[in-house]
């Protein structure tokens, strides 16, 4: 009772008495079973110890291992991409694996505490971290165009631990459909030559060609395309980042393509990147990939056209300034050059002019923009004399050109004509020129000291109008002394008339009476013995009898004009006029009584000649 526990002293007696009971029973029931036989063998009874070593089990597959991007003839993957492969594994002892790929079905070798390895005679192509079991592995590589990868490659997937007595499944896996063995890298083209043509104008072409090809051909030959891009960008799937210039189609070799030059652009050297890639969206490296083939874009004549060369505003032009120059005459043209109105330092492109202004029967052949030999203030006026003989300014307008995508460019003048420029206004009877009009022509010089090809003349001209004007230089007519009843026997006394304006004039002549208290306020009373009328002064070319002047009835009348062809010819000289002379004489009635000095007044029109008389 001393050896049991304190709650069994201290137990109710009919517990201990149950307990005691029980035993005493089983006593006696064993003795009664035992026989001479059981006494025997628990006599010879011996212990032995039993061993088993639980083998490592490698892991199974769960989901077959496939290419993760399908790798094949149709869809490559490129050298210096990523090829990989993913597999799931589980493992039996909750172990984690490796996803292993090799280049042949020979079996691989796992490793304790490490990564597994194909056999020596094998590529491994990858292997993937250590994997949970139950989850997926990833295992991949980056192809180079080098040993051991080649344009097509076998692979095969083994799943293996690492624990002590690592194993590897025994079963391998080589995908299936599009992602499965083998996997295929396409290299890259080579690019060794690049060319362009240029110079070429806006407009033209310029013509890239190349040297290069691609050396793949599972299943078919690969081919090669050119792209030229304004940018060092290049966009391997879609092509040039920023502008492209020129692209081939694909060539199975040394693809070459066409740029046509923009209208405008400005004449200068313009970058111009090349690259080739391969249909599989393959650029080559090295050699002249991403070379800048520079292009050279000429410069164009700029040209001047005809519909857009106005002169004077289309108004005639109508001289003003007798004996000099009338001003103010304008003429308006339009340059357009193809290289732009605005050149590649954001100047002007258009930097001078030649112009013409002349009678259309000269022509702009003879009255050119630089002729100097030309020139003449009748017919002909060029940019090729000083601006001290024809004073000619031209500007280009300030608002015409709106920056480099603008290829016109207005321009705007304004020039002077003297007195005797032709007229060719009004029919044959008016002017020896009236079949003719005025013209402009205009050569447009660039930024290059370029002309335009021609010197392009005005589709519309102008009529200049006549321009009548007479200039006199004697301010008296002194017809001497003289009683009543006499007369001059010649026509003595003088007057010199010239012509200032672009016409050949005759006179027409008034005069009024004479008497010694005329002002040309007060008239002359109507009296026989003390007024001299205008009728009996007479006038005539030359100095003829006064009997003669008086019978042609070359008589002066003051509500009269008298027609007197004087024949001054047209002026031709921007410094000298022609002139002409009228002969007078007068008659003193015998009924003049009163004695003293007598005034008057004779008024000189000028009259337009024939013009065969000019």
């Amino acid at each position: 009772m001393k050896d049991l526990p304190v709650y069994m002293q201290t137990a109710g007696k009919i517990t201990v008495l149950t307990a005691i009971t029980s035993v005493m029973v089983f006593v006696a029931a064993f003795l009664l079973n035992i026989g001479a036989k059981e006494l025997t063998e628990v006599r010879a009874q011996s212990l032995a110890t039993t061993t088993i070593t639980v083998l490592n089990t490698p892991p199974q597959w769960t989901v077959d291992a496939q290419e993760e991007t399908e790798s094949s003839t149709t869809t490559p993957t490129n050298s210096g991409d990523e090829i990989a492969w993913v597999a799931t594994a589980t493992d039996s002892n909750a172990e984690d694996y490796y996803l292993l790929i090799c280049s042949t079905a020979t079996a691989p070798t796992a490793n304790t505490g490490a990564e597994p390895e194909c056999d020596a005679a094998d590529t491994r192509w990858a292997v993937s971290p250590a994997a949970s079991s139950g989850t997926q592995a990833r295992a991949a590589t980056t192809t180079v165009e080098a040993a051991p990868f080649a344009e097509e490659q076998d692979w095969f997937a083994w799943i293996c631990d690492d624990v002590i007595d690592a194993r590897c499944n025994a079963a391998f896996r080589t995908g299936s459909a599009t992602t499965a063995s083998p996997f295929n890298m396409n290299s890259r083209p080579t690019f060794t030559v690049v060319a362009n043509d240029s110079p070429a104008e806006p407009g033209q072409t310029i013509n890239f060609t190349t040297t290069a090809s691609d050396g793949d051909t599972n299943p078919t030959p690969d081919t090669v395309q050119l792209w030229v891009c304004s940018t060092n960008s290049f966009i391997a799937t879609s092509g040039c980042a920023a502008m492209t210039l020129a692209s081939s189609t694909y060539a199975a070799s040394d693809p070459s393509a066409t740029y046509t030059v923009q209208i405008p652009t400005p004449d200068d050297a313009y970058d111009a990147y090349v690259f080739v890639r391969d249909n599989h969206n393959h650029v080559a490296s090295g050699g002249v990939n991403a070379t800048n083939d520079q292009i050279t874009v000429a410069n164009a004549l700029p040209t001047v056209t005809s519909g857009l060369i106005t002169l004077n505003g289309g108004s005639d032009l109508v001289l003003t300034q007798n004996a000099g120059e009338t001003t103010g005459y304008t003429l308006q043209y339009t340059v357009v050059d193809n290289n732009s109105c605005q050149n590649a330092s954001a100047g002007d492109e258009i930097t001078d002019y030649q112009v013409s202004v002349y009678r259309s029967g000269i022509g702009s052949t003879t009255c050119n923009g630089t002729a100097t030999g030309a020139y003449d203030p009748n017919n002909c006026y060029n940019t090729g004399v000083a601006t001290t003989t024809w004073n000619i300014s031209c500007t280009a307008s300030s608002t015409s050109c709106t920056g480099i995508t603008d290829t016109d460019q207005v321009w705007d003048c304004t020039f002077p004509l003297w007195y005797v420029a032709d007229p060719t206004d009004g029919g044959a009877t008016e002017s020896i020129f009236n079949t003719e009009d005025w013209r402009a022509a205009v050569t447009a010089v660039d930024d290059n000291a370029s002309t335009s090809a021609s010197h392009t003349e005005g589709s519309i001209g102008q009529e200049l109008n006549g321009f009548l004007y007479l200039a006199l230089d004697t301010l008296a007519i002194p017809y001497g002394a003289l009683e009543p009843g006499n007369f001059t026997p010649t026509l003595e006394a003088s007057t010199t008339i010239r012509s200032q304006g672009n016409v050949g004039i005759d006179e027409l002549l008034t005069g009024e009476s004479m008497c010694t208290t005329y002002t040309n306020a007060v008239q002359c009373p109507n009296s026989s013995t003390s007024t001299i009328s205008e009728s009996e002064q007479v006038f005539a070319t030359s100095s003829i009898a006064y009997a003669t002047a008086l019978g042609a009835g070359n008589t002066l009348s003051s509500s009269t004009q008298a027609l007197l062809n004087i024949n001054v010819a047209k002026p031709t000289s921007t410094t000298t006029q022609p002139s002409g002379v009228t002969y007078w004489g007068i008659n003193v009635p015998i009924s003049i009584t009163l004695a003293g000095s007598y005034t008057g007044e004779n008024t000189f029109f000028g009259a337009l000649s024939d013009p065969t008389e000019w």
